[in-house]
């Protein structure tokens, strides 16, 4: 049943979707077909799919238990607060604390979390920032620094 449901919902989704993919406006450097044709044709596969599913659900739900529900929600939660904290306190500090709870959050050892979490956020800011020359927030705390 929650085969179908989900389905539905994509459906909804998908539609609305096509809809605001109707409304891209092309500009004078574009290709014929125009930049909305790729967000209406993945919005029309995923209908595709969607109408499969119902028409045919692939297996009975198992549904997790509470403890795998709080997981889910730190999860959400811990994304939801790296896009608050990332402009604030940086980049290295939020993808750092993100890094760490998220691996928490999988069984991981606290320790070897942090370091994981230091090492990653640092690396991706050295790769993005300096080797790409992509913009990332250093935070208000080091601003001027880097």
């Amino acid at each position: 049943m929650s085969d179908r449901v989900a389905a539905a919902v994509l459906i909804a989704l998908s539609l609305g979707f096509i809809w605001m993919a109707t409304n891209i406006q092309a500009s004078a450097f574009n290709d014929p077909l125009g930049p909305k044709w790729v967000p209406i044709l993945v919005g029309i596969f995923l209908i595709g799919a969607c109408l499969a599913l119902l028409v045919r659900p692939l297996t009975t739900v198992n549904w997790p238990d509470g403890t795998t529900w709080t997981r889910l929600a730190l999860c959400l939660a811990g994304f939801v607060a790296y896009a608050y904290l990332l402009v604030p306190i940086g980049f290295i500090v939020a993808t750092t604390l993100a890094y760490t709870l998220f691996a928490l959050l999988f069984r991981g050892r606290p320790i070897p979390a942090l370091i994981a979490g230091v090492v990653f956020s640092v690396g991706s800011y050295l790769l993005f920032s300096v080797a790409l020359d992509l913009f990332l927030p250093t935070g208000r705390i080091f601003q001027g620094w880097f």
